[in-house]
């Protein structure tokens, strides 16, 4: 029942026999084993394991984990519970006596960011609900979990620092330490509205926010260097340049261009300009002319010179609709693209030939990345999954 009690009933007479109270917040679900044995499970995380029949019942075991429990099942040696949580965690319990052991969690609201930092077996994840998580990719399973106040938006691994950086809705930057997970520094106002966007540049830390502004900050001191009001609305993406890390490369979500500021001299370099649709996202090629790489809401594809007005190339991506996320794989080779129809797709970047399509999320592909070692890919999406595609090309 609603209120904890497991009731019991004579099937052949439909007579009540008797009232066992179980949880404080109703029962959640009943698995039967043998022997009589049943196990229930409570809306406030209590399992008791209970065996008799009509009205003679006793408890034989008895545990409680943390958050309430939606569901349950019993393994099919019958050795095993599974039970899980509203909070996207699995639980594991032993059926003689209800030791448990966390045996995976995951995000429940959408993934917004994914970030790597030179370790291929570690990587973070950031999302709307403000659950920041650093994953171990080789056994699947959280090494840190951090709550913040607001929604997360961005993420950074910063390697020299050993850091986890966070941009937050509330305009907020904050350094983590990946050792414990601890508050190292913070912004406590880098943006008015929320940090968009977020790259490392000669050390220091840039950001773009809601507000059109691109930020160079020094950290861990949280000193602003510079600053310049580089698109009339959201910035969606910064980029240090590959080659002059001086040079600091930024889209504005709504305003069809992208712009490139010289930090040192603090002077725009030059302009990129579309007519139609939007940019949504952005790289850099680290070999050739160092291109910039940009994602359109149209779905073309577009190679930029930094030295050019004009696009160098184009090409329509096979998905013919607004592109999400894009990335590259570190060798420069290959090209992953993701769209709202859920797809990603890998090009080959000297041909633009589509050499492998993947579906596995059922909401928006939000970001997508190449592990260093190039062997896997990330991607993170607005159905709260994240996707790990094996890439050993």
């Amino acid at each position: 029942t609603e209120v904890g009690d497991l009731l019991v009933f004579n099937m052949r007479s439909t007579v009540f026999r008797t009232r066992i109270p179980i949880s404080s917040n109703g029962i959640s679900s009943i698995c039967l084993a043998k022997d009589n044995v049943v196990f229930v499970a409570g809306g406030d995380g209590t399992v008791k394991k209970l065996q008799g029949k009509d009205r003679e019942w006793r408890i034989l075991a008895e545990t409680k984990i943390p958050g309430r429990i939606v569901s349950m099942d019993l393994s099919a040696k019958a050795d095993s519970l599974v039970v899980g949580t509203p909070h996207g965690a699995l639980y594991k319990l032993d059926t003689q006596n209800l030791k448990y052991l966390l045996a995976s969690e995951s995000h429940i609201t959408k993934v917004n960011d994914v970030a790597f930092g030179k370790d291929p077996t570690i990587f973070a994840t950031i999302a709307e609900d403000g659950l920041l998580r650093m994953w171990d990719l080789g056994k699947y399973r959280v090494l840190l979990t951090k709550k913040g106040s607001s929604a997360g938006r961005r993420v950074l691994i910063h390697d020299r620092r050993t850091e986890i950086i966070v941009g937050w809705a509330d305009g907020s930057v904050h350094g983590y330490s990946q050792k414990n997970g601890k508050l190292a520094w913070q912004i406590p106002n880098a943006h008015r509205g929320a940090v968009t966007c977020m790259d490392i540049g000669q050390g220091n830390l840039i950001t773009g926010g809601e507000d059109g502004a691109v930020r160079i900050w020094q950290i861990p001191e949280a000193r602003l260097v510079t600053q310049y009001q580089a698109h009339t609305g959201a910035v969606g993406e910064v980029l240090a340049d590959i080659a002059q890390a001086h040079l600091v490369h930024s889209y504005g979500a709504s305003d069809r261009s992208i712009a490139t500021f010289n930090a040192k001299k603090a002077q725009k370099v030059i302009a990129h300009m579309i007519q139609n649709g939007a940019f949504t996202s952005m790289t850099q090629r680290a070999d050739s002319e160092q291109e910039l790489v940009t994602g359109l809401s149209h779905g073309y594809i577009l190679f930029w010179d930094c030295d050019e007005k004009n696009p160098v190339g184009n090409v329509l991506d096979q998905g013919r609709s607004r592109i999400t996320a894009i990335a590259l794989s570190p060798d420069c080779k290959y090209l992953a693209v993701s769209g709202v129809d859920n797809r990603l797709r890998v090009y080959d970047v000297k041909t633009m030939k589509v050499i492998a399509r993947c579906e596995g999320h059922a909401g928006t592909v939000n970001r997508v990345l190449f592990s260093p070692d190039q062997r896997q890919l990330i991607t993170v999406g607005s159905d709260a999954a994240i996707c790990v595609w094996n890439w050993y090309a």
